[in-house]
């Protein structure tokens, strides 16, 4: 397994996470691949303070697709992922905050794991009180 992170942060106003792992199974005696798991990964997220109180979240995700068995017993191979999502959360008040995420922006069809896809593009939105602040 080897991994690397970047990481930028400058105080509560911005922050910026980069990592990329790659894995290499070997010494399998059971099976002949690691099903299911995800041999190269890319992700990023950042947070931003636009205006006061106003902040931007992003994430993005990149992997190459994980071996997997068929029904049949061969091996097979998802296609790999690339998926974006953002959104907005807004401080209203000490104890109101409001949020906006959209999740899958570019819509990709793709699957972790074999015949579980993954939502298309969809939108969320909430309101969190919080009932005992300082």
């Amino acid at each position: 397994h080897l991994s690397g992170e970047f990481a930028y942060t400058r105080g509560e106003s911005f922050s910026a996470r980069a990592t990329a792992k790659i894995y290499q199974f070997s010494g399998l005696q059971q099976e002949e691949e690691p099903w299911g798991l995800i041999p190269a990964e890319i992700t990023a997220t950042l947070r931003w303070e636009l205006l006061r109180d106003l902040y931007l979240k992003s994430d993005l995700f990149i992997w190459e697709g994980p071996q997997f068995r068929k029904n049949d017993g061969t091996p097979g191979k998802l296609g790999g992922a690339f998926d974006l999502n953002a959104g907005l959360e807004f401080k209203a008040t000490r104890s109101l905050d409001l949020w906006l995420q959209m999740n899958n922006i570019f819509n990709n069809k793709y699957q972790r794991w074999s015949q579980y896809p993954v939502y298309g593009f969809n939108v969320l939105g909430g309101i969190i009180y919080s009932f005992g602040q300082k």
